[in-house]
């Protein structure tokens, strides 16, 4: 049988620009032309007057305006519920302007020095220190980056994630691709006692101790607290070498800290122009022309929204690089806003998959939602569509009308966001010009701004999140955690007061017998 062969297709772009990642040339992000040619913009046309009675109308967002001006000067000031404890968590707001080249350089030459003498690299963390970095490294290289020749991946090791789930069948495969490879980790854990994490963290720190002994201190970096912590004194001891979890910047505000940068630069993406991206955003937010300030007008339609009836906002993207920054953002907004009863749900979805998956709810269930798109307007690829003597399928007026498959990519959202208008859904539509570490920067700033200012509408402190704790203590109390014996007697005694029901699928009656 033939095999496959891509001669028609061209260059993968993506694969070209990993290579040029991986040589240390650099995009012009300094200059005005490239600024200017990644300029992120919002469409809110979509938001107002929609044909259903809980839509919004301008005035609702008038009427929230100088609440939002009101939050965003006290956020520049450091007032407000901002703390967590005694320390103010908002040292990620002056982060981008903080940040000095020279530590930049540090991280990559790091990095750099132990990617030539390793094959794969393995980033253990949870929440927000994994989704971050995943998403940031998931949106910048080849969907299969892993399967590539190391040639075509920059250079750079085979990426891996692990610490995010109790998952022992991922893990064991996982351990799979490791297998005969030579492998360095970076573990990421402010307490070091985070169960996930930490038990991702025995596993393989025995693995690589067994097999190499002292030299395994080597292939172990830890990124921790400055001065203290479980994991910080097992540093010590061990002589790994470690990075630095700042103790006013919460973890999914972290991905411009070491928790993010140590496994960006192993990846070979640029650390200079992603600051740059959240430097320029810095600027662009701090302005209180509201119009001109897109993270004020993102969480005021958001807050206005969710004055409205709205409990659910889905973040939907038509780049499957993209949809890990919306599972980023699954996690930043419902943490953060997610107190008293309030904040609006975020459901990340791929469109069009998603469109026939749960498109008919979004169309025509309960006008209980919002929809913000990311539109990536240029793709690094573009895919012609082949026109076909029969047209048996009737397409082929998609290349007679010279549509490929970016423009019908592009359809995807805009023929939604119009059906979805049309049918009561609110949406606002956020266009990304393209896939590069910049307009990452510059997005997620964007909303970690908006969430800030969002926590401030919604009348309490966006930093914290008490309610985590919760699962966090039961589950210590059930894996018989020390410490938590009282916590577990007493779920037990309420656990034995429940009336069971339990529905087994058996062909026995009595087995189906609620207990």
């Amino acid at each position: 049988m033939a095999r496959f062969v891509l001669d028609e297709f061209g260059e993968n772009e993506t694969i070209r620009r990993q290579i040029a990642r991986g040589r240390g040339q650099e995009e012009p992000y300094e200059h005005a032309a490239f600024e200017q040619a990644n300029t992120i913009s919002l469409d809110v046309t979509n938001m107002f007057d929609g044909p259903e009675p809980t839509s919004l109308h301008r005035k609702d967002l008038e009427e929230i305006i100088p609440s939002a001006l009101e939050a965003n000067t006290m956020l520049e000031r450091g007032e407000g519920d901002i703390r967590d404890h005694d320390i103010p968590m908002t040292g990620w707001l002056n982060l981008p302007e903080e940040i000095t080249a020279s530590h930049l350089k540090e991280i990559a030459s790091a990095t750099r020095e132990l990617s030539g003498e390793i094959d794969a690299f393995v980033s253990l963390g949870i929440g927000g220190s994994y989704l971050g970095i995943e998403a940031t490294f998931r949106a910048l290289t080849h969907s299969f980056f892993n399967q590539l020749p190391r040639e075509q991946r920059g250079g750079a090791p085979e990426i891996y994630f692990l610490g995010q789930n109790m998952d022992p069948d991922f893990y064991r495969d996982t351990f799979d691709m490791l297998e005969g490879k030579r492998v360095a980790i970076n573990v990421i854990s402010k307490s070091g006692t985070t169960t996930e994490t930490a038990i991702a963290f025995r596993i393989l720190q025995q693995a690589l101790e067994s097999r190499l002994g002292e030299q395994a201190r080597r292939c172990i970096l830890v990124t921790t607290d400055r001065e203290k912590g479980a994991l910080k004194k097992v540093a010590r001891e061990k002589g790994y070498r470690t990075f630095v979890i700042p103790d006013n910047v919460g973890g999914r505000f972290s991905v411009l800290t070491d928790v993010g940068l140590v496994g960006l630069a192993m990846a070979n993406i640029d650390l200079g122009e992603f600051t740059a991206g959240f430097r320029r955003m810095r600027r662009l937010t701090r302005s209180n022309d509201f119009w001109r300030n897109p993270s004020l007008v993102h969480a005021a339609l958001r807050y206005a929204a969710w004055l409205k009836g709205k409990k659910i906002e889905v973040v939907a993207t038509n780049a499957t690089s993209l949809y890990p920054v919306a599972r980023w953002m699954e996690q930043l907004f419902p943490e953060s806003e997610g107190h008293k009863g309030q904040g609006l749900w975020v459901s990340p979805s791929l469109y069009s998959e998603k469109l026939h998956a749960n498109g008919q709810m979004v169309q025509q269930g309960e006008r209980n939602i919002i929809e913000t798109f990311l539109l990536l307007r240029e793709h690094d690829n573009r895919l012609p569509i082949p026109r076909q003597r029969d047209d048996m399928d009737g397409l082929n007026f998609l290349p007679d009308n010279g549509m490929d498959m970016n423009d019908i990519n592009r359809k995807v959202v805009e023929g939604p966001a119009y059906a979805h208008y049309q049918g009561g859904v609110p949406n606002m539509t956020f266009e990304i010009p393209r896939r590069n570490s910049y307009n990452l920067g510059q997005f997620y700033y964007l909303m970690e701004r908006s969430v800030a200012v969002s926590g401030f509408l919604l009348g309490h402190n966006p930093f914290v999140q008490p309610g985590v704790e919760s699962y966090k203590t039961a589950m210590f109390a059930l894996i018989g955690k020390r410490g938590f014996e009282d916590k577990a007697k007493r779920m037990k005694e309420k656990l034995q007061k429940m009336e069971r029901t339990v529905i087994h699928a058996s062909e026995n009656p009595r087995n189906s017998d609620p207990k």
